[in-house]
């Protein structure tokens, strides 16, 4: 790890984005893994490209990608998550706890500013997730879903 100023942000950014692994792993089973190519939900420590002209602390992107697994190929998702780095810890936290709400399936938003997955948060970080949250992600668990389900045949070169 660098030593200095920018050691400290780093730090920073990671005990932030630490903490909010922390609590959805109170909720979901999370894998860890060394390599980048086997995640379906990849943090990174970087700015998010500006939207509509608007600087964002936090963005998630999602790519469906065909992948062959055990020799059967199957739809799974990957997520993107990107974490401004350079916030006081608190905002990074709340960002991260959001941003891997919407890694872990939770696209929507909701319109109460106390929960992490706010549409805008509010006037104090949201650092752990709300009864709402949990119940959100409790509703979404119980839906039927085509990820990790075998696809009819592999996918062909340039479709």
């Amino acid at each position: 790890m660098n030593e200095g100023p920018a050691a400290l942000w780093e730090q920073r950014w990671w005990r932030a984005v630490q903490a909010a692994l922390t609590s959805w792993q109170q909720q979901l089973p999370i894998q860890r893994v060394t390599d980048p190519a086997q995640a379906q939900v990849l943090v990174q420590r970087r700015r998010p490209p500006l939207q509509n002209n608007r600087a964002s602390h936090g963005r998630a992107l999602l790519q469906l990608l065909d992948v062959r697994r055990s020799g059967v190929w199957q739809l799974e998702p990957r997520v993107e998550v990107l974490i401004s780095p350079g916030h006081a810890e608190p905002a990074m936290q709340a960002t991260a706890l959001h941003e891997l709400g919407h890694g872990f399936g939770l696209w929507g938003h909701s319109p109460d500013p106390a929960d992490a997955m706010a549409a805008v948060p509010g006037a104090r970080p949201v650092l752990q997730l709300t009864a709402r949250d949990r119940a959100t992600l409790d509703w979404l668990r119980r839906q039927p879903s085509p990820f990790g389900q075998p696809l009819g045949s592999p996918p062909t070169a340039g479709a």
